[in-house]
């Protein structure tokens, strides 16, 4: 299975029209990990999903700390979230999270806790799948993808215990835009795809039997 990953939007256009029209034809799922807005409506996360569905591939996503709980909502009833919901496509189940952990306080943001919770209930929606992807909108506490400028690790340790704990196959995450990159939690993948509204984003296949190749891309 070959996945298109594409998180931090931003509410960029072009970027995505070009992305898309790069890969979704490769693809056989397509994944948004958050920020599909920069501080947008609903009417506007409609455009990314619509655009992204013209492609006739299936659609997963989760919200970023810049979209908003109205736009989490819409996810959830146009059927693509993966926040607190489990998916099966073929024999790989998906399990995401949205918002990221507190920082701000005047973000889309949950506790550490909610985020644990969210990630327990998906995972438990998708029974005994062979593998298992997460999109979490922030990456895991403690990777290389997950720190600032000043070196300081801002990821989730809920999203970090969930990897160590269930051991997915692949972790495709955003929010830290300088933290564009790869690492492992023992033998879980980890990408930060980098923002796409700049034109980064990234590409994962999961190959037999337990194989993950992911390349990190630019237009």
């Amino acid at each position: 299975m070959r996945l298109l990953c594409i998180t931090d939007i931003h509410g960029a256009r072009e970027p995505f029209n070009d992305i898309l029209d790069r890969e979704a034809a490769n693809a056989d799922v397509i994944i948004l990990g958050g920020d599909i807005t920069n501080f947008g409506t609903p009417h506007d996360a409609e455009w990314f999903l619509e655009r992204a569905k013209q492609t006739n591939k299936p659609v997963l996503a989760v919200a970023g700390n810049c979209d908003s709980p109205q736009i989490d909502r819409f996810l959830v009833e146009t059927g693509v979230s993966v926040s607190g919901y489990g998916r099966v496509i073929g024999e790989v189940g998906f399990v995401g999270v949205s918002a990221a952990p507190i920082w701000h306080g005047t973000m889309y943001e949950f506790t550490e806790e909610e985020i644990g919770l969210l990630l327990r209930t998906a995972v438990d929606q998708v029974g005994n799948v062979a593998r298992c992807v997460v999109v979490s909108h922030a990456p895991p506490r403690d990777t290389n993808v997950d720190k600032v400028r000043s070196g300081a690790h801002v990821g989730s340790t809920a999203v970090r215990e969930f990897a160590e704990k269930n051991k997915p196959d692949l972790i495709v995450c955003g929010h830290i835009h300088e933290a564009r990159g790869t690492d492992r939690i023992e033998n879980s993948i980890v990408v930060n795809c980098g923002p796409a509204y700049r034109g980064y984003y990234a590409t994962a296949e999961l190959t037999n039997p337990d194989g993950v190749k992911v390349e990190l891309k630019a237009l």
